[in-house]
């Protein structure tokens, strides 16, 4: 007995897991939420697309804007509200609760060991790291988003990848990154530092070979159904996901995101009924300027857009700045804000202070040449796509990734560190002091400049090309 209670307190992933699942289960349903709306919605119905004249067929699905994975996913959930009458949020809810277990219970914690062998996670790091997803994400998983769903894929892979030595784990880990990237297709970006990372954990020239081998089946298994249904009903025998909406004026989605990114620094969704609109766009004044300074209209290809950096490279690398710090400053815990006066000064406190010490943490470490390797490769996997987003209007949820690694960095880095043993002398201490509250006052005097250029007036798009506001019902 004794010896199954110490198992239990060395090895506490499974209790915490548990526990975070109990807990979502138990808040979700009064969360404030009632109905499905806007892209929780829209990523619901999007099941519907695979019958066809009342039967069942995978490759019915035609959407040319989102890939197949997440409504597959979202199928048998779908079918259950339709037998027996549930309300579809007792079912995402109960989704959601599982999702946000698995992400913060045990698939962040279990890339962590896999890339620091020698760090024990016992309950505390844990839990902070749980409660930090909880604080400030919580209210996402009464919704079927893509986000995190398609990171929880993405760090299953990196484990996957890292553990190496396997060629049906790297099976797994090519089936998991194409998951990731048919949800979220910013994610592709992460693909050839996966391919890297599954041969640089595995050893021998034979394993690596059919370690490639597993990633390229693993691969063709997710895309596979994707190809057929773009050739089937788009004319287009590709296996990515198109990402078209015929009511921008390129039809590219990305490309229009670049054009709203010029002059929207953020961008929220409200359900305030005090709201005008329910786009809470946050403009951007120097990003205006450029826009007017340079004539610029909508994008029509990835090359105008680079040829307006080359010419102002000044002034993008700020707005991507702006974009970057605006993208980590989560201020309300949900994507469909029901109170914008929910803004909490002292969350926002709690929030800076964590990338203070992740930022500690991280200046700290030191690590050998195979685990740097590693963790250096699982790292640009995690933010590559978001460094993708920072052109984009930004929303604090495109940025998650690596909101996870600045949260386990604090978490999990930071119990590593043996702080008695940390010679505190006056003036390195005092550095550090002044350090903070520096970057404390920096953090509250840009958010503060940002929240005051708020406007609900779509119009300020139009010069670009925005598409329609979006409705309840799709």
């Amino acid at each position: 007995m004794a010896t199954s209670e110490n198992a239990t307190l060395r090895n506490p992933e499974r209790w915490i897991t548990g526990g975070v699942f109990l807990l979502y289960c138990l808040y979700l349903p009064f969360s404030g939420y009632s109905e499905m709306v806007y892209d929780g919605l829209n990523y619901w119905t999007l099941t519907e697309r695979f019958f066809q004249d009342g039967r069942f067929s995978l490759l019915a699905y035609d959407d040319a804007l989102r890939g197949y994975f997440l409504p597959l996913l979202n199928l048998p959930a779908k079918a259950v509200t339709h037998f027996t009458g549930l309300a579809p949020l007792h079912l995402t809810r109960l989704m959601g609760a599982a999702c946000a277990a698995l992400l913060f219970g045990w698939a962040a914690p279990a890339l962590w060991r896999a890339l620091f062998p020698q760090h024990i996670l016992g309950w505390s790091p844990r839990i902070a790291f749980a409660a930090l997803g909880f604080l400030f994400w919580r209210d996402h998983f009464n919704f079927v988003l893509s986000d995190f769903p398609a990171l929880l894929a993405l760090l299953l892979s990196l484990r996957l990848a890292v553990r190496g030595g396997s060629w049906w784990y790297a099976f797994l880990a090519g089936a998991g990154l194409m998951a990731a990237y048919n949800i979220r297709p910013v994610y592709l970006l992460a693909a050839p530092v996966l391919v890297v990372l599954t041969l640089v954990a595995t050893a021998g020239v034979g394993r690596r070979i059919a370690a490639l081998g597993g990633l390229v089946l693993g691969c063709m298994l997710i895309s596979g159904p994707q190809l057929l249904m773009n050739g089937r009903h788009h004319g287009l025998w590709t296996p990515l996901v198109l990402s078209r909406d015929a009511r921008l004026p390129t039809a590219n989605l990305y490309l229009a995101q670049l054009g709203w990114g010029l002059v929207v620094q953020k961008y929220e969704t409200s359900l305030d009924p005090s709201s005008p609109s329910p786009r809470m766009l946050y403009t951007d004044a120097a990003g205006q300027a450029l826009r007017q300074r340079r004539s610029m209209h909508h994008f029509g290809s990835y090359g105008a857009y680079a040829a307006a950096v080359a010419h102002e490279p000044l002034a993008f690398a700020a707005l991507y700045g702006r974009h970057l710090f605006n993208g980590l400053d989560v201020q309300y815990p949900t994507l469909f804000v029901l109170d914008t006066e929910q803004r909490s000064g002292w969350l926002a406190l709690l929030h800076y202070s964590v990338w203070f010490g992740a930022l500690l943490v991280i200046g700290s470490g030191r690590y050998s040449r195979p685990t740097a390797l590693r963790v250096g490769l699982a790292a640009v996997a995690l933010l590559l796509p978001c460094l993708a987003s920072l052109p984009i209007a930004i929303e604090c949820r495109f940025l998650l990734p690596l909101q996870l690694v600045l949260y386990a960095a604090a978490c999990f880095g930071g119990a590593q560190l043996q702080w008695g043993h940390h010679r505190w002398v006056w003036p390195r201490l005092a550095a550090v002091v002044i350090a903070y509250g520096v970057f404390l006052l920096l953090c509250f005097t840009l958010s503060a400049r940002t929240h005051a250029q708020l406007t609900y007036d779509v119009g300020v798009l139009a010069p670009l090309g925005g598409a329609e506001v979006p409705t309840k019902k799709p």
